[in-house]
């Protein structure tokens, strides 16, 4: 996350909007399609995955079948990441000055 927020800042994300997308306040203050692409992150990250057929059909009433796609494809990526860099102790390159959320033990 460090270099995504980095990333983020750079391209004009406020503090708040950071903070919101990495669940640390409330992320109402997020457009719908954000909120919803933060809310598919969790739910496909989540063991088992859990993507039952209603949020679906609101991902589908907010993206197209590309954008979908395009989703899946980055947060796949983004568990691969995590999966394999925090069990090897892989520290923050220091990018971004947000801390990254707590390793749960």
């Amino acid at each position: 996350m460090d270099i995504h927020a980095a990333v983020g800042g750079d391209q004009g994300l406020s503090q708040r909007q950071i903070d919101a997308a990495l669940l640390r306040t409330d992320a109402s203050m997020l457009p719908m399609r954000e909120q919803l692409a933060l809310e598919y992150s969790d739910r496909v990250s989540a063991t088992p995955v859990d993507v039952p057929d209603e949020f679906f059909d609101k991902l589908r009433a907010a993206f197209s079948e590309v954008e979908i796609v395009e989703l899946t494809s980055h947060i796949a990526h983004e568990n691969y990441n995590a999966k394999s860099n925090r069990p090897l102790r892989v520290e923050p390159n220091d990018f971004c000055p947000i801390p990254p959320p707590a390793v749960k033990d």
